[in-house]
């Protein structure tokens, strides 16, 4: 499927001949053309300003802005380091993605990275379809990707993270690196990308993953002084398939719940138990930890850092990503990554409710953020989602923080606070303006802002289709046959499936007994899930519907997952790697004879299916 590293140098320097020979493409044309990365990854050879480009929202300008990029030098507006920086558009692909796809898949990536000394200073993700549009995220999306660096030391975090130094899900952060700073980046440099396209619809497609990236060149970069800063990868669940379940049972007065604090669901995404997932959690003020070790980033032992910005990633239902710096016995707030859900009526407005990916991140950085930090310190990590509207099942819980070392004399190269010694600003937009606050007399004031303050980027339309109910209150059809099983094929449930009972009837389940599910299409690398969801669980399918809030068509609550029924990759797969799931329709479990069960795939939720118990 993929190409070669000779194959793909080939194809690159004819495609870049032909560009040249032809003198350029209409864009008209390019709108049916694959995307193809541009030249400029191995010297400058077309001009590509890091600026401020027509597409970008006001969320993006204000962004600019707030870095210091914005219109402060009146010669180049909105631009990051004028005549120093070019944008190199990287591609990656084509990927065949094949109907209803939710596989974990690792690619090398050879020339898809700059290819010549320096610096990296801001990143952008996407996904396109082969004439260059962003598809809906309700037909395909970027599950999740998360960019590797196998033979430089780029940053680590934990013992699953190889190295990885930028991730993206479907909200798409951004990462820009703050003024002054970047990662740097040589010839020598492996990068691979752990991916995770799903595709939610039955037919085959062609995809790529894009990533635009801002390069300075080294000598540029010298000659800026800009300072060399590493990421560091924190995880809720360090592992190759990094998920969760949070399940509305478990919510608080809060109607939230914190893991691995606390215990969140009955069991974890693989259908086992482990902590807080049919166990006890770890306890208030516990979490997922890792220890700040200097050499872990190439940097001397004992060399102190400043976590110069932080961002994080949660899936929909997150409310917060939680660090804390732990130092001995103290321990302190440092971050909330907070997701801004943006409204339906208003999609520059904040305040849209937490059901789908329509969604950005809120990060912190320079020049208001800074936090120093100590060898044998910890960085400790929670994920917090909400219970209050519905279950959520392989939830992420990651933030991607930057350090800047110390120099050798112990001295900060990048400003930053003791988050133990100074006052604490819980404001939601950083309101005392953080390492730049004064006091009421003009002198230095400075507070550690918690909350992340601004996102990367505004409304995303591809992730706009929320849909809904279609106001039906029923499922209109008449009782089919008895069954205990169900089979899952053809991404249809039979019997039972919504598109079917008008012919079939509903079937019918006895009470006390057992009801088995059979996905068919696992033999096909095809996983499914049957979820539960409002009944009667009809209309378009969307980003935001349906959901998995279960009830009955009596309104009881009902959650069921049965996880992903098919077999893949062990440990870097969400899939269960079995194709049979059973559960008991009994008094016990609260089924009461004439209620009406639907459910749908969470996989392909253009799926749903119903079964009505009886006496």
């Amino acid at each position: 499927m993929f190409k070669s590293g000779g194959e793909r140098v080939r194809a690159l320097i004819a495609s870049l001949l032909s560009m040249f020979v032809i003198g350029g493409l209409t864009s008209s044309a390019q709108a049916q053309t694959p995307p193809t990365p541009d030249p400029n990854f191995a010297t400058k050879i077309t001009e590509s300003p890091c600026k401020l480009e027509p597409s970008d929202d006001a969320v993006v300008r204000a962004g600019y802005q707030a870095e210091g990029f914005g219109d402060q030098d009146p010669a180049h507006p909105f631009e990051r380091y004028p005549g120093h920086c070019r944008r190199i558009h990287f591609v990656y692909g084509p990927i065949l993605v094949k109907p209803g796809q939710n596989d974990v898949l690792v690619g090398p990536i050879t020339i898809e990275k700059p290819a010549e000394e320096g610096y990296v200073t801001r990143f952008k993700p996407n996904l396109v379809d082969q004439t260059g549009a962003t598809p809906p995220v309700e037909q395909v999306h970027l599950h999740h990707g998360t960019w590797l660096a196998l033979n430089n030391e780029y940053g680590i975090g934990n013992k699953y993270s190889n190295s990885a130094f930028f991730a993206a899900g479907e909200e798409k952060t951004i990462a820009p690196f703050p003024k002054g700073y970047g990662m740097p980046v040589s010839p020598a440099d492996q990068w691979q990308l752990l991916y995770m396209v799903h595709s939610a619809v039955q037919k085959p497609m062609l995809t790529y993953i894009t990533y635009d990236t801002d390069f300075v060149p080294k000598a540029d970069g010298d000659a800026l002084g800009m300072v060399p800063a590493k990421p560091i990868w924190l995880d809720v669940r360090p592992s190759a398939y990094p998920v969760f379940n949070v399940e509305r049972k478990y919510g608080g007065d809060d109607h939230a719940c914190t893991w691995p604090e606390e215990k969140c669901a009955d069991l974890n995404s693989f259908g086992q138990t482990e902590t807080g997932q049919g166990l006890p959690g770890l306890g208030l003020g516990k979490g997922t930890d890792y220890n700040y070790k200097p050499t872990d980033f190439g940097f001397p032992d004992g060399t102190g850092a400043t976590l110069i910005g932080i961002g994080g990633h949660l899936h929909p239902g997150g409310i917060e990503n939680e660090i804390d710096l732990v130092r001995g016995s103290q321990q302190q707030r440092i971050y909330n990554g907070v997701p801004t859900y943006w409204r339906r009526d208003d999609r520059t407005k904040p305040g849209g409710p937490a059901t789908s990916w329509d969604f950005s991140m809120r990060v912190s950085g320079l020049p208001y953020y800074g936090v120093q930090i100590k060898p044998g310190d910890k960085l400790r990590s929670n994920a917090k989602y909400a219970t209050d509207v519905m279950s959520s099942y392989e939830d992420m819980g990651i933030a991607v923080g930057l350090l800047v070392p110390n120099k050798p004399d112990g001295t900060p190269q990048a400003p930053g606070l003791d988050p133990f010694t100074v006052p604490v600003d819980n404001s939601e937009r950083c309101d005392s303006k953080g390492l730049l606050h004064k006091d009421d007399a003009g002198n230095p004031a400075p507070e550690l802002c918690v909350n992340g303050f601004f996102e990367t980027h505004g409304h995303y339309q591809e992730n706009g289709n929320a849909s809904g109910p279609d106001g039906s209150t029923k499922v209109d059809a008449a009782d089919g046959q008895t069954t205990t099983e169900i089979g899952v094929a053809d991404f249809l449930y039979t019997p039972g499936d919504l598109s079917t009972v008008g012919t079939t009837g509903i079937p019918l389940v006895k009470l006390g007994s057992s009801l088995r599910f059979t996905n068919a299409d696992g033999a096909a690398g095809i996983p499914h899930t049957i979820t539960t969801c409002a009944y009667p669980c009809q209309g378009p399918t969307g980003a935001a519907f349906p959901l998995p809030n279960g009830t009955t068509s009596d309104g009881r609550q009902i959650d069921l997952d049965s996880a992903q029924l098919g077999y893949g990759a062990p440990t870097i797969s969400g899939y269960k790697n079995e194709t049979i799931w059973s559960t008991p329709v009994t008094e016990a479990e609260g089924y009461k004879p004439g209620e009406v069960v639907t459910y749908f795939c969470r996989i392909h939720p253009s799926m749903r299916g119903a079964f009505k118990v009886v006496q």
